[in-house]
């Protein structure tokens, strides 16, 4: 009997260990740093890499923000140019540009249905209190 428990014991330690190594495959690869940006009437945009720097990929979080995609985490397509980054998906089938970052310390913030983009900036604290594991844990959890 206690060979028969010590086999079974094995047994779900090992189909524990190949679910878990199989649930952290299924996690893309993302930058280190969330970087985050501060706006007027208290906005705040989440941005992190995912994926192979060369997808130009990212997460991105709206914050704050009276809208439905408040709290809402997105993928978007990631542009980089001489003058700015833009951060884009497709909104009723055509492209939409969420966030333009010129530099690192300004930008725009656009959001479907509202006339006029918020101005954002870098935000030094708010990056360093975002966790870029949580941050794709709370992506993916929604995805499902």
């Amino acid at each position: 009997m206690f060979a028969y428990r010590k086999w079974a014991a094995l047994l779900v330690a090992a189909l524990t260990l190949c679910i878990g190594q199989a649930q952290a495959e299924d996690r893309p690869d993302v930058a280190k740093n969330v970087v985050a940006y501060l706006g007027t009437e208290g906005a705040k945009v989440w941005t992190l890499r995912i994926g192979d720097r060369a997808a130009n990929e990212a997460l991105v979080q709206v914050e704050g923000v009276d809208h439905d995609w408040d709290m809402r985490i997105q993928k978007m397509h990631v542009e980089k140019t001489a003058k700015d980054t833009r951060y884009w998906t497709d909104v009723d089938g055509k492209k939409f540009v969420v966030l333009i970052i010129q530099g690192m310390w300004g930008g725009e913030l656009y959001l479907p249905g509202e006339a006029q983009p918020r101005q954002v900036g870098y935000s030094e604290g708010l990056s360093h209190q975002g966790n870029a594991e949580a941050f794709l844990t709370d992506y993916l959890a929604a995805k499902k």
